[in-house]
């Protein structure tokens, strides 16, 4: 029996670490390992890289060298913070990147000032919610609704073909819906006289969504159902059959099954949130509209006159409009972009300079509420500098990695084909092409025999099962060789079924073993450079982005200090949840 070892994780180790071990070690932040000009690596990071890797390590691991690895790796990640640091330095020289970020802040800070103008201000307590539910009981209150099921009997189509005549085609129409309207009536007939009433919908009812079920309608509200069937069903009584009613469908035959009357639902707890939900957000729509009001009414507006009453075509682009509380500017273009949408909303054919001044006094808002935030202080509390924050160091990264990149690097088609031809046999060519069964025989004669049955439509398996030498169990999974290589087949029996195809069976042919009948059950090709093109393509594009990569870090290492604190790093530990033993029998 060959020796096995395998691993168990300890994850009661893991616990009992986490219980037991000293305070000192907790926190891993303050064991430096190195420093990469200001910036530093800790034990702790260290701890996360190895946890991420996912390392497993025994009592015979070395782990000095895993140890160098993670360092060597988050050293890297300090340099690239430096490019990072270096790149965020010089966004505030980018005006596009400012507007976006201000926006992205404003945003931030239109929703601390809701929160803090609006949500804070608004209160609705129980007794409000008790005084609305009382003053408005007629809202609170169940439909009145019929429970009902009907038998329809529709006209049949009238045959008026080759009749050109108005009246004669009236008339025939009006014959069969008399006609219809006896066997409805039949029908209520029988229904009155007490005859089964599931019996006469499965009979006589031409209604296929509901007769499965008894022609049952379910309960329904009043104005749900048609005009004639709506006020005959909530005529009925319980218990009631009414009809023929006519509808544009036919004649319904409806059988009144019950009739709830209006309620009132009761104020409890789900009913409570719900009106407290729709008085808050009345509320604070009311509260928003009235501080966003005040400050249009203290805002000071200076509108360019003669630039509003020209045609919007007339004017440049870059042309001042207005001017918010001295220092906020909007320009011609915005009038341009979205004047004719304010004219369509508002329905205006003709335009006046008051109309674009009202437009322009509605783009506004946005200033006044920046401008409020700052007053306020709503831009220097965490949440907005947290915002403004997290957009610089998002930009920052993205075009940190673009720095590390080969942009303008582009594949050509004899570097795919050169990669391709480079690493066939070790991507590319099939290892394993075929899917092979087999059956061995001790003579030749009997594999020939089971051979003709395989051929004349026998279960290969069954075959298999019956005629595979060995104990049961054996022959259940010796059979079936699954996709395998011409290397672990062996020449002399690879030559003899490479010929085949998908389902042939193979004649016999004799190795070491005996006499062999095979199924080629499937085949694999070798993948074509078409198949791989856009992979092959990748693989070289990340090769260049390494590149620039590598020649940025090794130059960077050059130019920045790098200290190691070696004795640090000899005394750091890995993380015990990575230690496993290794259990040999």
């Amino acid at each position: 029996m060959k020796k096995v070892a395998f691993f168990i994780v300890l994850v009661g180790l893991m616990i009992t670490a986490c219980l037991f071990k000293p305070s000192t070690d907790m926190d891993k932040t303050k064991m430096v390992l190195a420093t990469v000009g200001d910036k530093t690596v800790n034990a702790g990071e260290m701890d996360s890289l190895a946890m991420a890797e996912g390392f497993i390590i025994t009592d015979t691991t070395d782990v000095e060298p895993i140890k160098e690895a993670l360092l060597d790796s988050l050293i890297d990640g300090k340099l690239i913070d430096i490019l990072k640091d270096s790149i965020a330095l010089t966004l505030n020289n980018d005006l596009d990147f400012v507007e976006s970020r201000n926006r992205e802040v404003g945003n931030a800070v239109f929703r601390l000032m809701f929160e803090g103008e609006v949500q804070a201000v608004v209160k609705v307590d129980s007794v409000d919610v008790q005084k609305h539910y009382d003053d408005n009981s007629e809202t609170y209150y169940t439909a009145e609704q019929v429970k009902a099921s009907h038998i329809l009997i529709p006209p049949p189509r009238p045959d008026t073909v080759g009749v050109k005549s108005k009246d004669k085609i009236a008339a025939i129409i009006e014959k069969n819906d008399m006609e219809t309207l006896e066997r409805a009536t039949a029908v209520y007939k029988q229904a009155i006289a007490g005859e089964n009433w599931d019996s006469l919908v499965v009979k006589y009812s031409q209604d296929a969504t509901n007769n499965k079920k008894g022609g049952d309608l379910g309960y329904f509200a009043r104005g749900r159902m048609v005009a004639a069937f709506d006020s005959a069903a909530f005529a009925g009584k319980v218990g009631d059959i009414v009809g023929p009613v006519k509808t544009r469908y036919g004649y319904h035959v409806i059988k009144i099954d019950d009739h709830k009357m209006p309620e009132p639902i009761p104020l409890d707890s789900e009913l409570r949130t719900e009106i407290q939900a729709l008085m808050r957000s009345k509320q604070e729509k009311a509260r928003a509209d009235e501080f966003l009001d005040s400050l249009k009414a203290e805002g000071i507006y200076e509108y360019n006159e003669e630039a509003l009453a020209k045609e919007d075509s007339l004017v440049e682009p870059t042309t001042w409009v207005l001017v918010v509380n001295n220092s906020d500017t909007v320009y011609q273009q915005r009038v341009t972009k979205d004047f004719p949408k304010y004219r369509r909303f508002h329905k205006i054919d003709e335009w006046t300079v008051d109309d674009k001044k009202a437009m322009l006094k509605e783009v506004s808002a946005t200033f006044l509420l920046r401008a409020a935030g700052k007053k306020l202080g709503y831009y220097e509390k965490p949440g907005a500098l947290d915002a403004k924050n997290k957009f610089t160091d998002r930009e920052a990264t993205t075009r940190s990695i673009n720095f590390l990149r080969d942009l303008e690097y582009k594949p050509s088609e004899e570097e795919i084909e050169a990669y391709y031809n480079a690493n066939f046999d070790e991507l590319y060519r099939e290892k394993k092409p075929i899917h092979v069964q087999h059956i061995i025989f001790e003579d030749s004669a009997r594999a020939m025999a089971i051979r003709d049955s395989l051929v004349n439509g026998a279960d290969f398996k069954e075959m298999a099962l019956k005629y595979y030498p060995g104990e049961p169990e054996i022959r259940e999974v010796a059979y079936d060789l699954g996709f395998i290589s011409e290397e672990e087949l062996g020449k002399e029996f690879f030559d003899h079924i490479s010929g085949l195809e998908s389902g042939d069976i193979s004649m016999p042919f004799k190795t070491e073993w005996g006499y062999h009948v095979v199924r080629l059950v499937d085949k694999r090709k070798d993948k074509k450079i078409d198949q791989v093109r856009p992979g092959i393509r990748k693989k070289l594009m990340e090769a260049a982005d390494r590149k620039v990569k590598d020649n940025y870090l090794n130059a960077k290492r050059q130019e920045v200090v790098v200290k190691i604190n070696h004795d640090a790093v000899k005394k750091y530990k890995l993380p015990e949840s990575l230690h496993s033993i290794e259990i040999k029998p």
